[in-house]
């Protein structure tokens, strides 16, 4: 009967994903629909309670329910262009679901500070947001940082709910066949195994991020499975976060330069840390202690990350975070070898049902650059924080905006998914590319700069006072690196440049040292 309960969970999730999927893919009104129907659809449940949700479970959608309420209230109230929000940006044909549909957003994720059932529109109206948030720039926005923690969020109502509702009272008084098939079970401990399997498989689909991408080092190697431990050049993530303007360390160049030489000299002890854990993920389950050590252990991989690329994990480091609240006082006895063969199988095939992320590629410091300068009044260029563009800044820095043809291959962050695209970018190859792959266009840059600045002058202290950087990024950019774009008033910037180098990076006693092949710069008036 558990399975059962927790089958259910799962054609649940997987029919609401297919559903939130298809509607943002038709057009706003589709997604502000399916906000409105899901709290409609909620109100039959809220006499389920937190309390009424075994403990485990419980610390999952309380965890996930406030990260997303807060990231949601950051996008709904914050000084964040070009998308109109509940406050900032001028009304137009995004304003329904961008307005309107954030405001029912918030109130449901208020709610749900008491109901659970209320984070289902919360949890859809922010796949939604990402969905759409793209298309409305023609800009394609990745879903690497999120999209795991809400398949997990989603599922976890599901769960929670299905069990709650199935063993109540007034189902099986009503369903006297239900009762009958729980044989000799009390509904409290049909309740309980059902709740636990679900927190089970929420752990398992986590854990599965970071299994799989050890598994897509192997695979980046292709007949070569090994390049990556033996050969891949770690160090690499340092400069091209130098590049982008993220990297913390960039104004420190004795621990920037420190940093790459610690990391290139024991790279393949580094290598091996980090490929062994990742591909030993299934085995946490198998003791609290395991389990306890390992989120912790990736929580401290994704600060590392954050120390050389500039690249937050911020949603990735809360699940850790919850995942370790919910198991801190479980008992071994409590993780019954049902919940251990659920999690370790859902961590090696999850990736069927739940989106999982493979992040594992050969490095090169070779790729197609984009910036954005900032012309003053007295001539200057001035560097533009990737931030200065809102969420579209995860796109900037993962280079994947428009790139002209015969440059260096589009490749996100460097990235090189086969031996021979890294060995050209290794040794600074001439391989370039006709037809590049980004899906942007210059028109789509020329109206990202255009709308962007046209929300500063509406909101001119945004600029002003650099409000911008007060937004949770998955790419979090180092202020001090802009000092010169900070100091500027919007009223000094009469236009822009939007400016592609195809380039070739390393490091040098603490400096980015830039081999630049080939440059296209395009200037966009805004006077």
């Amino acid at each position: 009967m558990p399975f059962l309960l927790l089958l259910l969970a799962l054609v649940g999730f997987s029919a609401a994903k297919k559903v939130t999927f298809y509607a943002s893919g038709q057009s706003e009104l589709h997604g502000f629909a399916l906000v409105v129907f899901c709290c409609v659809a909620a109100l039959p449940f809220v006499g389920v309670r937190y309390a009424d949700v075994p403990r485990l479970l419980r610390a999952i959608l309380r965890g996930i329910g406030v990260v997303v309420l807060v990231q949601v209230l950051f996008d709904a109230f914050g000084p964040v262009p070009p998308a109109p929000n509940i406050i900032f940006g001028a009304a137009n044909e995004h304003t329904l679901f961008f307005r309107w549909g954030a405001l029912i957003a918030v109130i449901a994720g208020f709610a749900s500070l008491w109901r659970p059932i209320f984070l289902m529109p919360l949890f859809i109206y922010y796949v939604a947001f990402r969905l759409l948030i793209g298309p409305a720039a023609g800009i394609w926005v990745s879903d690497t940082d999120f999209l795991s923690m809400l398949d997990a969020g989603v599922f976890a109502v599901f769960g929670g709910v299905i069990a709650v509702v199935a063993t109540s009272d007034w189902t099986l008084n009503r369903f006297p066949t239900l009762r009958s098939m729980m044989a000799d079970m009390p509904p409290d401990v049909l309740r309980q195994k059902a709740t636990n399997l679900v927190w089970a498989v929420i752990v398992g689909a986590h854990l599965g991020n970071y299994f799989c991408s050890g598994v897509a080092k192997l695979m980046a190697g292709g007949p070569a499975p090994w390049t990556w431990l033996l050969q891949n050049p770690t160090q690499t993530a340092i400069v091209i976060g130098t590049e982008r303007g993220d990297n913390p360390l960039a104004m420190f160049p004795s621990l920037l330069q420190f940093s790459w030489d610690t990391i290139s000299t024991f790279g393949l002890a580094f290598n091996f840390f980090v490929l062994a854990a990742q591909l030993l993920a299934p085995l946490a389950i198998l003791r609290v202690r395991w389990l306890l050590f390992f989120t912790l252990l990736f929580d401290i991989f994704h600060i590392g990350v954050y120390m050389t690329l500039g690249a937050l994990f911020h949603f990735w480091i809360a699940v850790n975070l919850i995942i370790y609240t919910s198991a801190w006082r479980l008992k071994e006895n409590e993780i019954t070898s049902m919940m251990k063969l659920v999690c370790v199988l859902t961590v090696m095939f999850g990736h069927t049902i739940f989106y999982t992320n493979w992040l594992g590629w050969l490095d090169g410091a070779k790729l197609a650059s984009p910036q954005f300068y900032a012309v003053t009044r007295d001539g200057r260029d001035v560097w533009v924080p990737q931030v200065y563009y809102g969420i579209y800044s995860y796109t900037i820095a993962q280079a994947a905006t428009y790139v002209p043809e015969g440059h260096f291959n589009f490749r996100i962050g460097g990235n090189n998914l086969n031996l021979n695209d890294w060995h050209d970018a290794t040794s600074c190859g001439p391989r370039t590319a006709e037809v590049q792959t980004t899906g942007a266009t210059l028109k789509d840059m020329e109206h990202l700069v255009r709308d962007t600045h046209s929300f500063m002058l509406r909101h001119p202290y945004i600029k002003n006072d650099n409000l911008y950087y007060f937004y949770p990024h998955h790419m979090q950019p180092n202020p001090w690196m802009f000092r010169e774009f900070n100091r500027l008033n919007i009223e000094d910037i009469v236009g822009y440049k939007y400016v592609v180098e195809s380039v070739c990076l390393t490091l040098r006693d603490g400096q980015l040292v830039r081999d630049v092949k080939k440059r296209d710069e395009y200037r966009f008036d805004v006077r």
